[in-house]
């Protein structure tokens, strides 16, 4: 079967049409036209497999990762990067109009990265076993299919070398991946780059680590903090198990950014695109007018509220995972920042707590990709908060989150970042205020 794709989807995917219903496929861009065989038919749309291309597009590009094709997390790389600015940007554009009835015209110009490869400075790969060695890599997509991927081009060079050498210490040290019948074993590898310094965090199952194995990772360069988590729970919800227990070395990753310096646990969220983080921390805390009080929601170590802490007289975090608040509380403490405190609550329980006795002026909000639940937008629309600054990974459910908002609110401007450069994923900064407010 030919098909003429059109455009893309909102997983990179080409989209061309059969008598009107949608037929998606993998590695096909918008204006090719490929010979394709039907994989899946669910009636009101189906899934293809490329099996020729008859006519490329003129922004198809080599792929600078060999695996790109066999792993599928990066499936804009086949795109210059112009491209993928462009269709990110209309992907971002169609679903805040189809889910939020957001006008196009309120979306500005997508910031490019600078970096395009290299960028990602954490990863929590799933480990395994080949030819009784260890190995990582990861899972295909909406799959519980494992490949090996030996060197992935968006992760930060130094912390794919340093992979490989701590790979060879648990191998020297005959370590086993993880047996769910016998609890034991490394499950997954977590390691985490800022200013050339490694944290390296096991995720095992019931092992206790000898002293010849810690005394050997630790010394592995840059790595300057060996952390170990059990988890045993057969279907986990997240990588982590137990709280992580240093075994070796530094507490703390540090970083600067900016002004501050800030200090990671292994749990605590930061975000992979360091460079281009903090160009969207700085259009954020650009956006919030001076005033009395800004919440911030969804805080994780509190880099925002400390760069928003000149604005306002009080700025109140809120996080519900301990370990990024203890973070966060030194983070304020080291900088001599003592306008800004935290909370350990949800979001929802936070700023309806905060807003029976203040007047929140301006809401940060950087919620997960989940968006933000129906609890927090009924918080939010009891309050009469004169400014929102929202910032999403995910056009979807910001669009959703912004049809409820936008009842109460008006929505001033949407501005997008390319925070993960190969892929579809869309980073972007959502303003509303009040009608008639100041803010």
């Amino acid at each position: 079967m030919e098909i003429l794709f059109k455009k893309l989807g909102i997983n990179g995917e080409g989209i061309g049409y059969d008598k009107r219903i949608p037929v998606f496929c993998d590695g096909v861009l918008p204006g090719e036209k490929a010979e394709v065989e039907i994989i899946l038919d669910h009636g009101s749309y189906r899934k293809a497999r490329c099996e020729k291309l008859l006519q490329r597009s003129s922004e198809r590009t080599v792929p600078v990762c060999k695996n790109q094709k066999r792993c599928r997390s990066c499936p804009m790389m086949i795109l210059s990067y112009d491209a993928q600015l462009k269709y990110k940007k209309e992907l971002l554009e169609e679903a805040l109009y189809k889910y939020g009835n957001v006008k196009r015209d309120l979306v500005r110009n997508i910031r490019g990265s600078e970096l395009r490869t290299g960028y990602r400075n954490q990863f929590k790969l799933p480990v395994r076993e080949k030819d009784g060695k260890l190995i990582t890599g990861m899972y295909l997509p909406d799959s519980n299919a494992f490949i090996n991927i030996r060197h992935c081009e968006i992760h930060d060079p130094l912390l794919e070398k340093t992979k490989h050498d701590v790979l060879d210490v648990l191998n020297t040290h005959h370590m086993r991946a993880y047996d769910g019948r016998r609890k034991q074993g490394i499950r997954y590898l977590v390691m985490r780059i800022l200013d050339g310094k490694i944290q390296c965090t096991l995720i095992t199952g019931r092992d206790r680590l000898s002293e010849s194995l810690i005394n050997d990772l630790i010394s592995v360069e840059p790595v300057i903090s060996l952390y170990q988590s059990k988890n045993t729970i057969k279907q986990s919800a997240g990588i982590f198990g137990s709280d992580p227990v240093l075994l070796a070395g530094e507490e703390y990753l540090t970083t600067k950014s900016g002004d501050l310096r800030l200090f990671l646990s292994p749990e605590s969220f930061y975000q992979l695109n360091e460079p281009q983080a903090q160009k969207l921390y700085e259009t954020a805390v650009s956006k919030i007018d001076p005033c009395n009080i800004i919440v911030e929601a969804y805080c994780g170590i509190g880099a925002m509220s400390l760069m928003a802490h000149a604005k306002a007289e009080t700025v109140i975090g809120i996080e519900n995972i301990p370990s990024a608040v203890r973070n966060a509380e030194m983070n304020a403490r080291e900088n001599g920042i003592d306008n800004v405190r935290f909370m350990c609550m949800d979001a929802a329980d936070g700023l309806l707590k905060t807003a029976r006795t203040q007047q929140v002026d301006t809401l940060i909000a950087d919620p997960p990709r989940s968006g933000m639940d129906d609890r927090m937008l009924e918080a939010i629309m009891k309050t009469d908060i004169k400014k929102i600054i929202y910032i999403s990974c995910n056009p979807a459910t910001l669009a959703k989150n912004l049809k409820v908002l936008k009842q109460k609110y008006l929505l001033r401007t949407v501005i997008p970042f390319d925070m993960f450069p190969q892929t579809p994923h869309i980073e972007s900064i959502a303003v509303l205020s009040l009608p008639g407010s100041k803010q």
